[in-house]
């Protein structure tokens, strides 16, 4: 074992490499909970935001701790609280306001992070930034967040992200999450829930947006109609979008949810009729309850995040994207945006399995679009005159694969590889194929403060319609018809929370 002034000596070193290679994040764990249960960070995270089992029992469970021996969530909170009412109102009520409560002191609390990347000489990366290392970005995003309950029922989250100019756009101010969980409306707990609002993201899965220790979400950010249109705005699985979600758990091991949720449009166009609606189910064999209430608790007082489990996932999406064709005249040298509606069906699964320390994932989504390739430009006619282009109303077709291993040696420290398969089908051409493997190491130097190195290498076989790969993460740059395979990156992530 290390004597303390070496471990000191150590995490030093590790900040000092992650400061160095650093990308962008966008994670997401919320101290304000710590505060009003007492808890470390530890209780439900490994290396935040990644839950454990337990964490992701409080997350289903709508941000309230699992009932033991028929508690409620107030049981176990100890930060003091300022009652809105009398508990008798509740029997006066048309009469009186139902009660409620708030927190004594406002639940905030604050996630910093930012970014520099290092692009390794001859790669596209460096050719597209223009440089092999720079700082630019090293403090570009800070997020604030409430969350709490106002009653053992209803509870709430809320983030506010600040970019700086190194942000995408810059300098913006976003309210990236506000909803309301209203849980336990109707029959057994966890069975009948109701969120409204601006939602972390739909619920497509059994697990939380940022379960990847390697990744900032555990569906790959694959863009599939940006890689036909760039005008294209969604990308399956992510957040934040507006809309509500009815969810539950049956029988402590069968999950569901049921969205209906705000459609993307691109600039300058009307917004649709909201037409997203998504469906999912999961069951968990094995290892803790989906509600934690239902056994299966880890025994091993040394590792507390171990179990061997299995979970299912299936979903089934509908959607819309209003898009620009780009055929538009372009008077004054501005395009006119022209609408052309791009109708989506998406369905995918999740394996999610546990064996001890080792955690495994694969999942696998199609999509198919109705219409959304991007017309022919416009053309000049005699006299000045500008003739719009013709639309493109042929579909289009992706399957997008994920896998991670992930080994949980300590729990400040987890190494991985992950791996993002992405392939589009053109009709009339070649399929565009891009392959990302990812190995990474995610690591703690406090339960608060958190760094991932990882790389990023790419092979790809031709392009996308758009001619880039970057709507899938991607950086690669094949010639025409032609195959390539490329270490783009050394990254690292780093985030305090506080």
């Amino acid at each position: 074992m290390l004597p303390n002034r070496g471990v000191h000596w150590l995490f030093a070193a590790l900040a000092g490499v992650a400061m160095y290679f650093v990308a962008l994040p966008e994670a997401h764990a919320v101290p304000s909970f710590s505060r009003k249960y007492h808890t470390s960070c530890q209780t439900c995270h490994t290396v935040y935001p990644v839950l454990n089992a337990f964490g992701e029992a409080f997350r289903r469970d709508g941000y309230r701790f699992p009932s033991t021996d028929g508690s409620v969530d107030s049981d176990v909170e100890k930060a003091p609280s300022v009652e809105l009412g009398q508990d008798q109102y509740k029997k006066m009520f048309p009469m009186a306001v139902w009660p409620d409560k708030i927190a004594e002191a406002v639940p905030l609390s604050i996630w910093l992070n930012g970014g520099v990347a290092a692009n390794l000489p001859g790669s596209a990366a460096a050719d597209g930034a223009g440089n092999n290392f720079a700082w630019g970005g090293i403090a570009a995003e800070m997020h604030i967040f409430g969350a709490g309950s106002f009653s053992d029922n209803v509870t709430y989250m809320a983030q506010l992200t600040l970019e700086t100019d190194f942000g995408d756009p810059p300098g913006s101010f976003d309210v990236e999450t506000a909803y309301l969980l209203w849980n336990d409306i109707l029959g057994p707990s966890h069975l009948v829930n109701l969120w409204v609002g601006r939602l972390f993201a739909p619920q497509l899965t059994s697990y939380g947006l940022h379960s990847s220790f390697l990744s900032d979400t555990v569906m790959p950010g694959v863009s599939v109609g940006g890689l036909y249109n760039a005008t294209a705005g969604l990308t399956l699985g992510q957040g934040h979008t507006d809309g509500v979600e009815l969810n539950g758990i049956a029988g402590h091991r069968f999950g569901y949810s049921l969205g209906w949720i705000g459609s993307t449009t691109a600039p300058g166009l009307s917004m649709p009729n909201s037409e997203d609606v998504y469906a999912h189910v999961g069951f968990k064999l094995g290892g803790l309850s989906l509600d934690g209430e239902g056994g299966g608790a880890s025994t091993d007082t040394q590792r507390p995040w171990a179990e061997t489990s299995l979970t299912f996932d299936v979903f089934g999406y509908h959607g819309l994207s209003r898009l620009d064709n780009g055929t538009g005249a372009v008077p004054n040298g501005t395009a006119t945006p022209i609408q052309q509606d791009d109708r989506i069906s998406a369905v995918g699964g999740l394996l999610h399995g546990q064996l001890g320390s080792l955690v495994l994932m694969a999942g696998l989504n199609f999509e198919h679009h109705d219409r959304p390739y991007p017309g022919s430009a416009a053309t000049a006619g005699p006299n000045g005159t500008v003739f719009n282009g013709v639309p493109d109303l042929t579909s289009a077709n992706a399957i997008v694969q994920y896998d991670e291993v992930d080994y949980i040696v300590w729990p400040w420290f987890v190494p991985g590889v992950r791996a993002e398969f992405t392939q589009t089908s053109v009709e009339g051409a070649s399929n565009a194929q891009l392959m990302r493997i990812i190995p990474g190491i995610a690591m703690l130097a406090r339960p608060n403060i958190k760094f991932v190195l990882s790389g990023d290498l790419e092979w790809a076989n031709n392009l996308p319609v758009v001619g880039s790969w970057g709507p899938a993460g991607g950086m690669i740059a094949p010639n025409p018809g032609q195959s390539k395979f490329e270490a783009e990156q050394i990254n690292a992530t780093v985030g305090l929370a506080f």
